[in-house]
Formats: C-alpha cells, sequence, structure tokens
C-alpha cells in the first residue's frame, strides 16, 4: 500500500481477545493552559491581582460635595412605556441645577451622567 508522512496505509488485523492492550496514562505536571478544564477555572476563578477599582462619577461628586460640606439631592425620572424606560437623571444645590442628563434605557447611566455634569459644572465654577 501506499505510505503518507511514514505511516502505512496497510489494513492492520484486529486484535484478538487474547491478547492484552496496553494503556499509557500520562500525567502532566503543568496542564494545558489552552485545555477546556484550565480556562474554566481560569473563568470562574476570582480576581486577586488586587487592581484599585475605578471610582464612579456618582463616587467622586460625593467626594468633592464632601469636601465643601454640601449636600447635593438628585432625582430621577421615568418616561417612555414599561417595555422600553426611559431614564433621565438631575443633581441639585438646593435650588440650583448642577447635572441633567440625557435618555438612557437604565437609572444606572443616567446616574453616572448626571454626576459627570454636575462635576463639570462644579469644576467650571471653580469647585475643585
Amino acid at each position: 500500500m501506499s505510505n503518507i508522512a511514514g505511516h502505512s496505509l496497510e489494513a492492520q488485523p484486529a486484535p484478538s481477545p487474547s491478547q492484552s492492550r496496553s494503556t499509557t496514562t500520562v500525567s502532566q505536571s503543568n496542564p494545558d493552559p489552552t485545555s477546556p478544564e484550565t480556562l474554566g477555572r481560569q473563568l470562574i476563578s476570582p480576581d486577586t491581582s488586587n487592581k484599585p477599582q475605578p471610582l464612579s462619577y456618582r463616587q467622586l461628586l460625593q467626594q468633592r460635595l464632601q469636601k465643601y460640606q454640601w449636600t447635593a439631592n438628585h432625582t430621577v425620572e421615568n418616561a417612555g412605556t414599561t417595555r422600553h424606560p426611559l431614564w433621565f437623571s438631575s443633581f441639585w444645590l438646593g435650588t440650583i441645577q448642577i447635572g441633567q442628563s440625557s435618555a438612557h434605557r437604565t437609572k444606572g447611566a443616567a446616574k453616572e451622567e448626571a454626576a459627570k455634569a454636575a462635576l463639570d459644572w462644579l469644576t467650571t465654577y471653580g469647585y475643585y
């Protein structure tokens, strides 16, 4: 028969039941990093890198307001349908609106945009 890449294509006789088959178990001290088992463990393992998470605009706004011992109020309004709500948010210092968001699909996104606008307002008027 023909020979492809060093392998013979001749039919091999089936081993008889009296012949014993040997199997070899390979133990790996370093598992393959691309194996599904290893990848699964990497996906569910907790992040232990201790990297600090960036602060949200709401947290930064809270810090800035605490610096001046101010308290801001915020409002969240819902518009749109029940299935497709649109959220608007704004931050107030007394009667002065210092930040307002445009329409967002989530409350959190609306609050973040309004907090960013409030931080920009405070920066514009010299409250660093």
